[in-house]
């Protein structure tokens, strides 16, 4: 677990031990607000140590290795879940959360590495469907515990990317931008067009000294982690 201490808050960090996807937590008055969550032993025994009774999820986007832990919360938490229409439209089906493309991805590097990431992945993850509470088009504002988000909807990655503005110290940027990788638009609904013409621009029209927090590898400012990409 690492940590962000910002003004108001600390953000907590956890990264998946399979599929190496990171998850953000912010706790609050017995609430907790979760960030793309995996199934994490960790993440719940902070969630209980603070005796968190309810759970608000936001999603970036809509695959598996972000989702995955939608059902684990559920289960023991009242859950209020926030994402854009697409991604709510796609994960909805359960059909859709099966976990085949990254068990795929993790076979091949099973393959490389003499690892048996892929079997440890299938038996923890099944497939699932989950039901969106609030769902917006292209841009949502959003106050949790005088703490302000702002959604904006950035396709490419997936039809239902978006990035998440915090308090304009934070970007949550999910597998659309990212400082240790290059962004992936080949995916199933993926759109290498959009990308370039419509979430390029919008995440270079933020203010570039936000921290960018991605899905999966470290944090950068947001202006450095651009001026790589371009």
């Amino acid at each position: 677990m690492q940590s962000f201490s910002l003004k108001h808050c600390t953000v907590f960090q956890f990264v998946s031990p399979i599929i190496k996807a990171n998850m953000y937590v912010l706790i609050k008055e017995n609430e907790a607000l979760v960030i793309d969550p995996h199934e994490n032993s960790e993440m719940m025994a902070l969630l209980d140590k603070n005796q968190v009774k309810e759970v608000k999820v936001l999603l970036t986007h809509e695959h598996p290795d972000h989702t995955c832990g939608i059902p684990a919360l559920k289960k023991k938490y009242s859950q209020q879940l926030i994402c854009q229409q697409k991604c709510a439209e796609f994960i909805a089906d359960k059909r859709n959360n099966r976990p085949i493309l990254i068990a795929f991805i993790l076979a091949a590097q099973d393959e490389k590495n003499d690892t048996h990431t892929e079997q440890e992945f299938l038996k923890s993850v099944k497939e699932y469907e989950c039901n969106a509470d609030i769902v917006f088009d292209k841009t949502l504002n959003y106050d949790w515990h005088n703490e302000h988000f702002v959604f904006y909807h950035i396709p490419g990655h997936s039809q239902g990317s978006c990035c998440i503005v915090m308090n304009d110290e934070v970007v949550f940027t999910g597998d659309s931008l990212l400082a240790d990788y290059s962004v992936i638009t080949r995916f199933p609904g993926g759109n290498t067009k959009d990308y370039k013409n419509i979430s390029l621009p919008l995440l270079g029209s933020l203010n570039p000294d936000l921290l960018v927090l991605p899905g999966h590898g470290k944090s950068e400012k947001l202006e450095k982690i651009l001026k790589d990409t371009l």
